[in-house]
């Protein structure tokens, strides 16, 4: 007597279930009957009665046999290594479907991120983590939508998002210096190309707060600082709205990686979504202010403190008056992609200056190479030179670290920034150039290191 292959039965019944969801989350399942070599089914996500266009594939796999090292809240699957081969070379999205046959329950895992993270560490997770709240219901439709871009919001919508990014705030300096930032502060000042995308880098931190002060007319004791345990968890929780929004496509993995691996402020350009862009024609009909496109963007490295050391310092009738000079750092610093050029040069023993180290770095070891070279010694012995609006984030920190922070008139941060001047240039250059109204050059930037020291001394002759 024939028997029925009961390995067929337990998979014909997960395709079942997985295309009965389909049917009630609007999502047009496909069978592919022929050659399942990896894929058993496509989904096209549809927005209503209205077909998207848009596809995803879907290995379906049934039985409790799939369902390893299961707790309350997960499993874990753990795929062959022709699967992760084979995933590795579709061209369509990908998703695993697995469907327990125990609750009729069908759990999802976005395949592509798995295989990303995996092609970062071939050796890494052997298995899949599937969380059980991942069912095949209105939740993954969203997902999708969104993976695709295709989640709009309606103004109610828009409003409550509006109100989130603005309770989200942090509070930078204390008292009268006291400057507030929201969440929305930062999505307006990073709009970029057209309102097209949205950019990040720690200096919209400081335009922010330039431009606060800037409208002050007391003198202000600027204490701003930019340390990790308050600020970081404040730019998660942006970028995590920007995601909860469906308001940027962002890569949250290199996020999280600049943020808490390298312990950098993060640096990107991120294209807004449909819904994105739609948010911003929604604050400029609710009359937020400053929904503005900044186009100033430059790669140019621009001069931002000298360092100068000498080797003595004492007050002579009432005038300060310095020894040698034994070093001078010329840090130059490019605020849109976050990193900066140190350049050190210390006296040789005829007197005349040598360059000893040159690199270009992030902030935190630039710092370190302060502490380490500088750090026991006095600090009336060095000289800061700042050659930018004292608001970044390493002078911040440089008046920290010497301690002797000096009040500031706020107009006197007024106008354009350095990184806003020059970028304005590269901007011009390349638009007027292709016409053949200009020729392209690269903007002419101050001699720098400033070769006259505090002392009189020259570190070099000028050209």
């Amino acid at each position: 007597m024939k028997k029925r292959n009961r390995n067929a039965t337990t998979e014909r019944a997960g395709l079942l279930a997985v295309e009965q969801a389909c049917n009630r989350l609007d999502l047009i399942w496909r069978d592919l009957l022929q050659e399942d070599v990896g894929i058993d089914g496509t989904i096209e996500v549809a927005i209503g009665e209205f077909p998207t266009g848009k596809l995803v594939g879907a290995q379906v796999k049934s039985g409790t046999s799939y369902i390893r090292g299961e707790t309350s809240d997960s499993f874990r699957f753990y795929p062959d290594a022709d699967d992760i081969q084979y995933w590795s070379s579709v061209s369509i999205p990908m998703f695993l479907l697995v469907h327990d046959p125990r609750s009729e329950n069908v759990y999802w895992a976005d395949i592509g991120k798995y295989v990303q993270e995996r092609a970062e560490d071939p050796l890494g997770p052997a298995s899949i983590n599937i969380a059980k709240s991942n069912v095949l219901d209105w939740a993954f439709a969203k997902y999708l939508q969104a993976h695709f871009d295709l989640v709009l919001y309606s103004n109610d919508q828009y409003s409550i998002a509006s109100a989130e990014f603005q309770a989200l705030s942090h509070t930078f300096g204390t008292g009268e210096s006291a400057v507030n930032v929201t969440a929305l502060d930062l999505l307006i000042e990073g709009l970029w190309g057209l309102c097209s995308k949205v950019q990040f880098h720690s200096s919209l931190l400081s335009e922010i707060i330039r431009r606060n002060a800037s409208q002050r007319r007391e003198v202000l004791l600027f204490t701003y600082t930019f340390d990790r345990t308050s600020l970081y968890p404040f730019l998660t929780r942006y970028f995590n709205l920007l995601s909860k929004h469906h308001m940027a496509v962002l890569d949250i993995a290199d996020i999280n990686q600049s943020l808490y691996v390298k312990l950098e402020f993060p640096t990107f350009i991120a294209s807004l979504t449909t819904n994105g862009r739609k948010f911003t024609e929604y604050l400029r009909a609710t009359s937020v202010p400053r929904v503005h496109d900044n186009q100033f963007f430059t790669l140019a490295l621009l001069p931002h403190v000298q360092i100068e050391v000498f080797s003595s310092f004492q007050v002579v009738d009432d005038r300060p008056a310095f020894g040698q000079y034994t070093d001078v750092l010329a840090i130059s610093f490019n605020s849109h992609l976050d990193y900066y050029r140190l350049e050190h040069w210390r006296r040789a023993p005829g007197g005349e200056a040598q360059k000893a180290w040159e690199q270009n770095a992030f902030l935190s070891e630039v710092k370190a190479y302060l502490l380490h070279h500088f750090g026991d010694i006095p600090k009336d012995c060095l000289l800061f030179r700042y050659r930018d609006a004292p608001l970044a984030p390493l002078i911040c920190w440089l008046e920290e670290w010497n301690d002797n922070r000096q009040p500031i008139a706020g107009a006197a941060v007024g106008g354009k920034s350095n990184a806003e001047t020059f970028g304005f240039h590269d901007e011009f250059m390349a638009v007027m150039a292709p016409a053949g109204a200009m020729t392209v050059t690269e903007p002419t930037l101050p001699q720098f290191p400033t070769p006259r020291l505090a002392n009189g001394e020259l570190l070099y002759r000028p050209m």
